[in-house]
C-alpha cells in the first residue's frame, strides 16, 4: 500500500472512531496542515453516512454478537481483526460493527489500493487554482486532488487531457470543495507519457462544444512515477 492508499485508510478509521486517542490526535493535527486528508476524512464520513441511512435502526439478536466476535477475534481471522486494537473509543459491540463496515466500505466501494502510476500538477496562473491528478493505469483510476482553489465565479473549471498532438478530451468539470476518482476505461490511459494536462475556464455545466471554448488557466505535463 502505498501512502497515499494508506492515508485513505487511515481517514475512513478516524471516521469510524477506530483510532486510539493518541493516533486520533496525531490525525487530526496532519489533517490542519493537509487538505488532501482533510478531503479524504469528508469522504469517508459522508460515505459512511449515507450507509447507515439504508437500514433502519435496530438491535441484533444476541448470537449475532458471539458469531462477530468468534469470527472476527479468532486466531484465523484475516487483516480486518487488527482494527481491534485501535477501538478504545468505542464500546466493543460499536467496534465490531464498524470494523465490519470498514472491510465493506474500503473492499467493496473503492479499489483496495491506488498505485499512481502518472501524476500533474496543475498550477493555476491568473486564479489560486492549484490540483493533483493521479492515474492508476493498472486499475484503470484516475484521482483529482484539489490543494487549493475557490470554484469559477462566472461558470465552471474543466479538466482537460490531450495526448501529443492530439486534440484535448475533458476529464469533467472540477469540483474544487473534494477528492475526486473515476474510473476510466479508455485505450489511451497507458499513452500518458507523452501527454499534457489543461485546465480551462468554461460556462456553467462545462464546454458546449466538447473542446476548450473558454481562457486556459493552467497546463502542465503529465509525468511518470
Amino acid at each position: 500500500m502505498n501512502q497515499s492508499s494508506e492515508h485513505f485508510t487511515i481517514a475512513a478509521e478516524y471516521a469510524l472512531g477506530l483510532l486510539s486517542p493518541e493516533h486520533a490526535k496525531a490525525f487530526e493535527a496532519r489533517m490542519k496542515e493537509d487538505p488532501m486528508l482533510q478531503q479524504e476524512y469528508v469522504y469517508w464520513a459522508e460515505h459512511f453516512s449515507s450507509m447507515s441511512e439504508q437500514w433502519q435502526e435496530h438491535v441484533p439478536p444476541a448470537h449475532v454478537k458471539q458469531q462477530l466476535e468468534q469470527q472476527l477475534f479468532s486466531t484465523k481471522a484475516d487483516n480486518v481483526t487488527q482494527l481491534r486494537a485501535k477501538s478504545s473509543r468505542r464500546s466493543p459491540i460499536w467496534a465490531i460493527a464498524a470494523a465490519v463496515i470498514l472491510a465493506i466500505g474500503i473492499w467493496t466501494f473503492v479499489p483496495p489500493s491506488f498505485e499512481a502510476t502518472y501524476q500533474t500538477h496543475l498550477v493555476a496562473s491568473e486564479s489560486d487554482v492549484i490540483i493533483d491528478v493521479l492515474v492508476d493505469a493498472d486499475n484503470k483510476q484516475l484521482r483529482i486532488i484539489p490543494k487549493q482553489g475557490k470554484p469559477a465565479i462566472n461558470g465552471d473549471y474543466e479538466l482537460w487531457v490531450a495526448i501529443g498532438d492530439g486534440a484535448p478530451m475533458s476529464l469533467g468539470v472540477l469540483d474544487l470543495s473534494e477528492m475526486r476518482e473515476v474510473s476510466l476505461d479508455v485505450p489511451w490511459l497507458s499513452s500518458l507519457t507523452n501527454a499534457h494536462m489543461a485546465i480551462s475556464h468554461e460556462p456553467k455545466g462545462g464546454s458546449p462544444t466538447g473542446a476548450p471554448t473558454g481562457p486556459v488557466i493552467a497546463v502542465a505535463d503529465t509525468v511518470t512515477l
